[in-house]
């Protein structure tokens, strides 16, 4: 008689057969899987395909940054069937084609993207600020209404928050830009320095071009930029006329100044205040007001008249051809970035910024330790750098017993806070360096107060450099609201509204800047003002490498 199975024999099998199921199906399963995405792969080239006979049969332009065709467009003029489904998904696909001319391999790139995003980086800076555009905008970015090819920014700072580059050492906002002519028109979002701005009011282009303000803009700023900088900026036509007819005097320069109309551009046109272009600083404007006085924007955004002997800030308009972005996202704390990077104390550029260990314990330059220092100018002669603090010394401070004589190292400023500050940075880093301690009288140039100089390892800003200034924005009051800087990345930023110059402005006083950006010429000298430390870095044959950072407000070198 024939036996069954017994009930331990079932089990046996159902267990091999369970494990040999826990081999096999897995293997099973990365098959399909492998054979549906084959299958997916073959549906992509053929996607890919398609945009390239597209390409084939239509001038879709040699651009080196990334177009798209939508899979709805080819199958629309013929170059696609319909409804192609997604093998994995069994869902119908969806997406675009991105493709662009590669110059290196001389031939077109055709890249299947799900998502229809074209990267952001890097790309131009004028495709990028392109996306920002719709039919019909009044404020931000605009088109101009009698070039098509012309846009420009329009609005407040809420309304206009991401036309911030960072460029050549220095935070820039786009002014404008011209798809045709492929060039930008930027405009230096800080005061770079506060001067006098002739010894008379310019009524020819002759005189302009030989006043204080121009010679600072195409001589001092011009030779403080990166020679890969000025090789990018195209000569442009200014409009120096007087105010009611700012084109009455034109004059081609490398840099220049905002006029008028510009700037009311970027307002409602007969207002510009609380505008993006409206710092809550007094800035100079290309124009004269009189045959006696100047245009300038005072320090709650509306426009006035001064004398020459005024001291407005300056602020720099260069065009430039277009560049490729490799970062940020324009905004206030994340410019748009072009790929550059030193590293070390020869090849950094003016206006970047460098973190100086700090060996004190008193938290001068915050719990890091790290005093943010920014490039005023290089010294390749003399193998150093000069360099400002980005903020205040924690202590106010007097400048000197008395105004009778030029600024030496005895001196009140020294002895009270310079020379502690100077015993906690390491010698390694600093070298001697020259200060101007000139008088700067009501009339005079600004290479004047830069005439007369003393040698020391720590000194103030000389009116005239660079950030010498308001670059580090003292709101009026002392904790008011930061108008164009970064708050985070100021030294000690509520100690004080005014700081010392190293300048007489009178045989009785010094000059000191103010918080609206000016300075002025009657600070009797046992006053108490903020301090901002210069210092000069070693570089040439004994410059200091850094061990980090993007040489940004944000981001700053680090002195290794």
């Amino acid at each position: 008689m024939k036996k069954g199975f017994t009930l331990v024999e079932l089990i046996g099998v159902i267990i091999i057969l369970g494990v040999l199921a826990l081999i096999t199906f897995p293997i099973i399963d990365k098959s399909i899987k492998n054979s549906k995405q084959q299958a997916l792969d073959r549906t992509i080239d053929s996607i890919e395909k398609a945009a390239y006979n597209y390409s084939v049969e239509n001038d879709i332009g040699y651009s080196t940054e990334y177009q798209k065709l939508k899979l709805s467009d080819l199958v629309s003029k013929g170059f696609l069937k319909e409804n192609i489904t997604n093998p994995v998904t069994d869902e119908q696909m969806q997406g675009c084609v991105l493709y662009k001319w590669d110059d290196t391999n001389n031939q077109y790139i055709f890249e299947y993207d799900e998502e229809c995003e074209v990267p952001l980086f890097p790309r131009s800076l004028i495709n990028i600020l392109l996306t920002q555009y719709s039919e019909g905008n009044t404020t931000g970015l605009v088109k101009d209404s009698t070039n098509e090819n012309l846009y420009y920014y329009k609005g407040t700072n809420e309304e206009v928050s991401n036309n911030f580059l960072w460029y050549g050492g220095h935070q820039w906002r786009v002014l404008e830009f011209d798809t045709s002519a492929n060039t930008l028109t930027l405009i230096t979002q800080q005061s770079l320095t506060p001067i006098q701005s002739a010894s008379k009011v310019w009524t020819d282009e002759s005189t302009y071009n030989s006043s204080y303000i121009n010679t600072w803009l195409n001589d001092y700023f011009w030779n403080s930029l990166d020679s890969s900088i000025q090789s990018n900026i195209q000569k442009t036509t200014f409009n120096v006329g007087i105010y009611t007819d700012v084109d009455e005097i034109t004059t081609e320069q490398n840099v220049g100044l905002l006029d008028q109309v510009q700037y009311l551009r970027s307002g409602d046109g007969t207002s510009a205040v609380d505008s993006f272009l409206d710092i809550k600083d007094s800035f100079l404007l290309g124009n004269r007001y009189s045959s006696s006085y100047v245009r300038y924007v005072y320090n709650d955004g509306s426009l006035s008249y001064s004398g020459r002997w005024y001291g407005s800030g300056v602020r720099a308009i260069i065009k430039i051809s277009d560049i490729t972005i490799t970062g940020g996202d324009g905004t206030l704390t994340s410019n748009y970035q072009v790929e550059n990077k030193a590293t070390n104390t020869n090849n950094v550029q003016v206006g970047e910024y460098i973190n100086v260990p700090y060996s004190g314990s008193d938290n001068v330059c915050g719990s890091d330790n790290m005093c943010t220092f920014r490039v005023v100018s290089k010294d390749e002669e003399n193998n150093r750098i000069k360099v400002v603090l980005n903020g205040l010394l924690p202590t106010k401070s007097a400048l000197a017993d008395n105004a009778l004589d030029n600024i030496i190292t005895s001196d009140l400023i020294y002895t009270n806070v310079l020379n502690g500050f100077i015993e906690n940075i390491d010698s390694k880093y600093i070298t001697t360096g020259t200060y101007g301690v000139g008088m700067y009288e009501i009339g005079n140039s600004y290479v004047v107060p830069q005439s007369t100089t003393i040698s020391a390892n720590i000194g103030l800003p000389t009116i005239g450099e660079m950030f010498s200034g308001n670059d580090i924005d003292m709101a009026y009051p002392a904790d008011g609201e930061k108008t164009f800087v970064d708050v985070n990345t100021i030294e000690n930023p509520s100690v004080s509204n005014y700081y010392w110059t190293f300048n007489r402005g009178q045989s009785y006083s010094f000059c000191f800047v103010i918080y609206g950006g000016t300075f002025s010429y009657d600070g009797g000298p046992s006053s108490t003002f903020g301090v901002r430390p210069v210092i000069y870095l070693k570089a040439g044959t004994s410059s200091i490498t850094f061990s980090g950072g993007k040489g940004t407000a944000q981001l700053p070198y680090v002195l290794q």
